[in-house]
């Protein structure tokens, strides 16, 4: 029996949904659910920036904290080291846990680069997107960047990261190929 509920745990989560202005967040874990009030202050903040620099979200955006990893992979279809992800098709945010994304990201950092994916203009290249979304979110490169890489080679890295170091040395590589166009505004 202990094997058999490991195995549906996710599948027995029960989602909570939460609103406040212009967001709904479902969450799944007790231990997220806590944090629940500084997630909608990071994003109600997040909003109020993104207007002023010209960047406005959509009307109401869905915020999904997985429970587990398996349910956020099965969501995103992302590896593991990918922490969150913005559908702008759909207006919403998957993340991981939100203990994960304070250890290696940073939860304000994190919401503030996946919201400035909701609200990017159309059409942007991905190495703009993601060098734009940083420098709005307040990142720093965390590896240096990829030399000799051509943008064609850049988007795919960027879209399909073999592992965690290429991924960061893609972002890195976004982050000042993006320097060269003008900053969003920081945190």
């Amino acid at each position: 029996m202990a094997i058999l509920l490991a195995l549906l745990g996710p599948a027995l989560a029960q989602w909570k949904t939460a609103y406040a202005p212009g967001f709904v967040v479902q969450v799944a874990a007790k231990a997220d659910e806590r944090h629940l009030r500084e997630v909608f202050a990071v994003l109600q903040k997040a909003r109020r920036d993104l207007k002023a620099a010209g960047y406005p979200l959509p009307p109401k955006v869905r915020l999904v904290i997985h429970p587990d990893l398996r349910s956020y992979i099965r969501a995103t279809r992302l590896p593991w080291f990918v922490l969150a992800a913005a559908n702008r098709n759909r207006n919403r945010i998957d993340t991981q846990r939100l203990r994960v994304l304070q250890e290696r990201g940073g939860l304000e950092r994190t919401l503030r680069h996946e919201l400035f994916h909701l609200a990017q203009p159309e059409g942007w290249p991905r190495w703009k997107a993601e060098g734009m979304a940083m420098r709005f979110a307040g990142e720093e490169p965390t590896a240096p960047p990829l030399e000799a890489v051509g943008e064609t080679e850049l988007e795919h890295l960027l879209a399909s990261p073999p592992d965690p170091q290429t991924l960061r040395r893609a972002m890195a590589t976004a982050y000042r190929w993006s320097g060269l166009l003008g900053r969003a505004t920081p945190p």
